[in-house]
């Protein structure tokens, strides 16, 4: 086989490659969208990506940003290669960070006019255009790389209060290093969080007491939900919320046999199976932006005599800890 001959079927080939990630791509926005991995036994997307189908936690992320685009990308264009995995993923990011900067939905219309200025164009052209429509958005991220068995390398960007308080604790504690200071911090927070506790007493009250749900959380650790067909167990450390066995508008009480630990995906699954997701639905709207920063420890109001956490959004809202208060 010539040049020539390798070159066309090295080209079949990576049409059909393009078509088959298409199609895993079409499965993936079928699953995000009837919630199919909450019902297998897994807290996210990401977790049944990584944990069933054992794909990196980089081409689960891409993968599924990109399927979020599908619909707006005609199949031809996909399996010709006009778009791609990283470049559908770089709008995909930047849509999501400019939607939560302005609390508003990017309609459809701009979504697909923006992937129609991608077409053709290399991850660095993508970024530069981008950065061009979205003049006002943060293009800076947390990066945490590796450097040798007992060091890693994280970079940050810091409010200035942030580095205020850096600059006070190196001055207190004498150093100028700063990974000392967080260790020092790490520590401090880690001991004041992971204290033990017996288990506190029972209550009659509507709602379950912090130290209730703090015990209920510690002793949990990971989410409890176990799919019955596969007995797989979910096992998220992500949003751990406490959950009514037998919810209180059904008759539930705060008794420790009648609570567990949920993450908020299979809290909400367990809800939709009692109250209807139609009824759920309506706790999964996009709020708009906070104004000043506010640091909230996970509200937690009622739905149906259900507890149930909502996550702020917004660029000035800063969310600590999992939505239970500490």
């Amino acid at each position: 086989m010539d040049a020539y001959g390798f070159d066309a079927e090295f080209a079949h080939d990576v049409r059909r490659s393009n078509e088959a990630t298409h199609k895993v791509l079409v499965g993936i926005a079928a699953c995000e969208k009837e919630r199919h991995f909450v019902v297998l036994g897994f807290g996210s997307i990401y977790d049944w990506l990584i944990k069933r189908h054992k794909f990196s936690e980089s081409a689960a992320h891409r993968r599924v940003q990109a399927s979020r685009l599908l619909a707006l990308v005609p199949e031809e264009k996909f399996t010709r290669g006009d778009v791609n995995l990283t470049t559908l993923t770089q709008v995909e990011t930047s849509v999501r960070k400019e939607e939560k900067r302005t609390g508003q939905r990017m309609s459809q219309e701009a979504k697909r006019e923006l992937v129609s200025k991608i077409e053709r164009k290399t991850s660095a052209q993508t970024e530069q255009l981008l950065a061009t429509e979205f003049p006002e958005a943060k293009t800076s991220k947390d990066t945490l790389r590796t450097l040798n068995e007992d060091h890693s390398r994280l970079t940050t960007d810091l409010p200035a209060k942030t580095r205020a308080k850096l600059e006070r604790l190196k001055e207190l504690l004498g150093t100028q290093n700063s990974a000392e200071v967080l260790d020092e911090a790490f520590t401090a927070l880690l001991a004041k969080l992971e204290t033990k506790e017996t288990a506190p007493r029972e209550t009659a009250a509507k709602s379950v007491p912090k130290k209730l749900r703090r015990y209920i959380i510690q002793r949990a650790k990971t989410c409890e939900y176990v799919d019955p067909v596969t007995q797989q167990r979910c096992n998220s450390t992500h949003n751990l919320q406490v959950d009514h066995v037998i919810p209180k508008a059904k008759g539930g009480t705060n008794q420790l046999s009648n609570l567990r630990c949920l993450c908020r995906q299979h809290n909400m699954h367990a809800a939709e199976r009692i109250f209807g997701r139609e009824h759920m639905n309506t706790f999964r709207t996009v709020r708009s932006p906070a104004k000043p920063y506010r640091v909230l420890h996970g509200s937690r109001p009622k739905v149906s005599g259900v507890e149930k956490s909502v996550e702020p959004r917004g660029p000035n809202t800063l969310i600590l800890g999992s939505s239970f208060t500490i």
